[in-house]
C-alpha cells in the first residue's frame, strides 16, 4: 500500500511543473538563416556594421575608445576581432557555433557579462543584424 502511495505521488509530482516564466535569452539556432547566401566579413560586417554601430569604441581611432580601452576588443579588422577581448578571448567568435560565440551574446538580449553592446543603446542591434553575424559565424567566421 506504501509502495503505490509513493508511485502515485511520485507521478502527481511529475505531472506539476513550476511555472518559472519565460526564458532570459531567446532560444539560438547555429543554423545558417540563408546558406544560398554567404556574409562577407569585410563588406558586411567591419565596413557595414562595425562601422555604423561599434567603431566610435572599439577601435584605436574611435571617439570614445572605452571598449577598446577597457574591454581590449579591437574591431579594426579580422585578425584584432579574432584576438578577442580581455574577457572573451578567441571564445569571440566560435567558428560554426553563433551561440557560443561571445560576439553574439554581447549584442543579444541578456549579455553574458558588463552590459549589452552596443553600449550607448538603445536602440541596439536588431534582429537582421544579430542574424547577420550569426550567419558569419555559423559559416564558419572566415575572414572573407
Amino acid at each position: 500500500m506504501r509502495c503505490a502511495l509513493l508511485l502515485l505521488l511520485a507521478g502527481c509530482l511529475d505531472a506539476v511543473a513550476p511555472d518559472v516564466g519565460p526564458p532570459l535569452r531567446p532560444i539560438c539556432d547555429n543554423v545558417d538563416s540563408d546558406p544560398a547566401s554567404t556574409v562577407s566579413f569585410e563588406t558586411d560586417l567591419r565596413a557595414g556594421l562595425f562601422e555604423v554601430h561599434c567603431t566610435r569604441c572599439h577601435t584605436p581611432g574611435g571617439d570614445t575608445p572605452i571598449g577598446l580601452d577597457v574591454g581590449g576588443l579591437d574591431l579594426t579588422s579580422y585578425e584584432t576581432l579574432r584576438r578577442g577581448g580581455v574577457q572573451s578571448g578567441e571564445d569571440i567568435a566560435r567558428p560554426g557555433d553563433p551561440c557560443g560565440s561571445l560576439l553574439l551574446q554581447k549584442v543579444g538580449a541578456a549579455a553574458p557579462f558588463g552590459a549589452r553592446m552596443p553600449l550607448d543603446g538603445p536602440p541596439y542591434l536588431g534582429a537582421r543584424e544579430q542574424r547577420l553575424i550569426a550567419d558569419w559565424i555559423a559559416e564558419g567566421a572566415v575572414a572573407n
